[in-house]
Parts: structure tokens; sequence; C-alpha cells
């Protein structure tokens, strides 16, 4: 949300000086205010304060006049004139914040707001436009204290509530945040918007239950975003219903078939329901629409492995290792594992070197290194780092367990018995087969 749609009180200033009654103001003045001609309501307005240079409603309404026109700095400066001459003027304060909003000055926009708050203590105005201002430039935690008290005066304002609902979001209150948001869901069932806000705070409640009708009905409204969408997916899985949320993801790309996260996530899907080469089709479409896709490329390789093409599993990892991210290591490892399985030690054991350098805490990737150092009866070449492995993840009975059998290859059976006392407390399973592999 940019800085000029956080505040929504370009109204306010208008009304401030719209409640003038009509009969303080000239038949021409009216008539321009009713037309909203901006430009003519500045100039009657100018011409009639040469006769009353301290009257108070017209330097205000000549404020509005400019601000309206677009004119902010006029406006603005028009209305410090105004709070100059009358410093307990609740309108002008009010014009001026709203005028340096828009000018992107937001801390003497809140210095204004609170100001005018002071001066009108009974006016909801200055508490909406602060918390709706603070939370759009990042400071919920301030604004939660003005969103709570004008949603107090206003309950049934849904776009304080709103905003209130994502700042307790932002700020890990996610309870406050579902209660607020199915209420008012629920208070305003034909509002998709705040249906939507409804499924996203009961997910982050970790409540996805509740938030699959909020989300189907956002979807239903035709307003429904790739956010309801998959965060309707994710509520689906969580429950089981995987056919469900393929489904959700389908119709989702059919709306948006441009969207490479949309088939990304089709694609996903794919591959949990076993349909292989569907999830080709729709990861090399995200990976088309998105070149650099880490994680579609790391998924293609996986679903390539599965095909028993290798050759393409390895170029998808190499691709999804060269955009970076956090996935890098577990593409090394995977490349590591098609080697491995078709006998290729070598460059198995060069793709693990990788893969550990990458993720040194990896519990995984040192384990895996091992076992390729096993089965490749390479056992030495585990050595330089089989030590560091076992001091470094005793915690890990895979970790352990691995080692262990490369210890006893390489003629250290005593150091192996002594992890198998470890794993006979934390892994009974593989503390017997451990044994087993020793005894033989």
């Amino acid at each position: 949300m940019t800085l000029l749609r956080t505040c929504v009180v370009a109204f306010v200033a208008v009304l401030c000086a719209a409640n003038v009654p009509a009969q303080q103001y000239s038949e021409p003045l009216q008539r321009a205010l009713r037309s909203q001609d901006w430009k003519q309501v500045e100039s009657i307005t100018r011409k009639e304060l040469r006769s009353a240079p301290k009257d108070i409603d017209r330097l205000t309404l000549l404020a509005v006049a400019l601000m309206r026109q677009g004119r902010l700095e006029s406006a603005l400066n028009q209305s410090m004139q105004a709070i100059e001459q009358f410093p307990r003027a609740y309108a002008p304060h009010m014009i001026a914040a709203e005028c340096q909003v828009r000018l992107r000055q937001p801390d003497k926009a809140i210095g204004l707001f609170l100001a005018a708050k002071n001066l009108a203590p009974d006016s909801a105005g200055p508490s909406m436009a602060l918390g709706m201002l603070m939370s759009g430039i990042g400071k919920c935690d301030e604004a939660i204290t003005h969103l709570e008290e004008s949603l107090f005066r206003q309950p049934g304002n849904m776009t304080i509530a709103g905003q209130l609902t994502r700042c307790y979001l932002r700020l890990g209150r996610a309870s406050e945040a579902a209660e607020l948001a199915i209420r008012s869901a629920e208070l305003n069932p034909a509002d998709p918007n705040l249906q939507l806000i409804a499924g996203e705070a009961s997910m982050a409640a970790g409540r996805p239950e509740d938030a699959i009708p909020f989300l189907r009905q956002s979807i239903a409204d035709g307003k429904g975003t790739a956010s309801a969408h998959l965060l309707l997916t994710v509520a689906l899985q969580d429950r089981g219903r995987t056919a469900e949320a393929a489904e959700v993801a389908k119709s989702y790309v059919k709306l948006a078939p441009e969207d490479a996260q949309g088939w990304f996530n089709v694609g996903l899907l794919q591959i949990e329901t076993s349909r292989l080469d569907s999830a080709l089709k729709s990861l090399k479409r995200a990976v088309s629409l998105k070149p650099n896709y880490p994680e579609a490329y790391y998924n293609l390789g996986r679903v390539y492995d599965g095909l028993g093409f290798s050759e393409d599993a390895i170029q998808a990892y190499r691709r999804c290792a060269a955009t970076g991210g956090n996935l890098a290591s577990n593409a090394y490892l995977g490349i590591a594992l098609i080697y491995r399985k078709a006998g290729s030690f070598a460059d198995a054991l060069r793709a693990h070197s990788q893969s550990v350098n990458l993720s040194d805490t990896s519990q995984i990737c040192r384990a895996q290194r091992m076992r390729t150092c096993f089965d490749a009866d390479r056992c030495a070449d585990a050595a330089g780092f089989i030590d560091d492995d076992v001091s470094r993840f005793q915690d890990s009975p895979t970790v352990l367990f691995e080692a262990a059998r490369c210890l006893a290859r390489n003629g250290r059976r005593s150091d192996a018995e002594k992890i198998i006392d470890i794993l006979e407390r934390t892994s009974p399973s593989l503390a017997n087969d451990l044994r087993m592999f020793m005894n033989h």
C-alpha cells in the first residue's frame, strides 16, 4: 500500500468546511460548492476574504479548494497560515496534515493529526487518520492504539477493521486478527475483501478449517486474488483434501495463465498425486514464464529424476543452483544422489562437497555424503571429515549411523562401538542394524 492510500481523510477537510451553516456562505459560493467547481470556489473565496481577512471558515475553505485542485504546497501554506492566526482551529490542522500525507512527509503529518486530536478529542477523524497513516508506513505498534480507538467509536467501519486486522497480523497477534476479521466478514458477507482478510487471518492463526469458507467466498465473488487461491490451496492440503486443492490451483491458472507461481503450485500438487507427466508440463510452463525460478527448477529436477531422465534432472538441478537461494545445497545433493545411483561415485562426491559447502549445518547433506563414501567403498575419503561430523551432530542418529559404518570400514571399530551405545538410547533400530553390520 502506497503512502497516498494509507490515509483516507482527504474528505475530512471538505466535510469540516461543509459543516459551516449554508447561510454563512454567499449564494455564488454555495453554487460553486454544490458543483464542486474548486477553481471557482477559490476565486470567490479570495474575493470574499478581502473584506473579511480573518474569517476562519473562508480561510479553511480556501485551503480545501487549493488541495482539491492538487496544489498541495499552496494548500499547505494556506492551512498553516490559518493555524498561525487561529491556533485552536481544528479543520486547518486536518487539511495541513492531509497535504503532508500527499507530499510524502508522514512524520510532519503525524504531528498535525496529533494536534488535531488534542483540539477535538471527541472527533473520530484524527484517530482514524493516525491509525491508517502509521500502519501504512510500517508503524503498526503505534497505529494499533489509534485504530482500536477509532473502531470503538465507529464499530461498523470496515476500513478500520481491515487495517487493524493487518496490524495484528504484522505484529504476530494472529488470534486477535482472526477474531476481528471473522467477525467483520460475518457481518459483511457480500464484501470479498473482508472474506479474504478473514481467510488470511484464520490461516495465520493456524485455523485452516475456519479459513476455507471465507477464501472460497472471496474467490466466488470474483475478487479472489492469487493470495486467496494460494491460501485456499494450502488450507485444503492441510486438511488432507489434495484433490480439491488441485482443482483450486488449476482454476487459478485458467484465470491467470501468465502467473508463474500459479503453474508452480499446480506442478507441486501434481507431484504430490504422482502425476509426474502433468507436473513436468506445469513446471516447464512456470520456468518459461519466470526463467530465474529456483523452486521450480528444483522440483523439475525431482520430476525428471522420477521419470528416469537423469541428464535432464541434473541440468534442472544445476539451473536451480545457478539461480542461488536456499535450494542450491539441496540441488547439489540431488545431483549427488543421481550420480550415486548411476555408480558415478567420483562425480557424486564432488556434488556432495558442493552441497555441504553451501549448507554447512545440514545433517542430511553430511549423512548422505558418508553414505556415498560407504556405497562406493571409499570410506578412506571420509577420513578428513568424519570426526567433525560426529562431533557436530551428536544428536543426529542418521549422521552417527553413517559415520559408524565408515569408521568400522576404516578399522576404527572401537569408535564405531561407542556410537552403537549412543544409538541404543536414541534409535534402537539403527543401533541393531549397525550391530548386525559389524558382526558380519
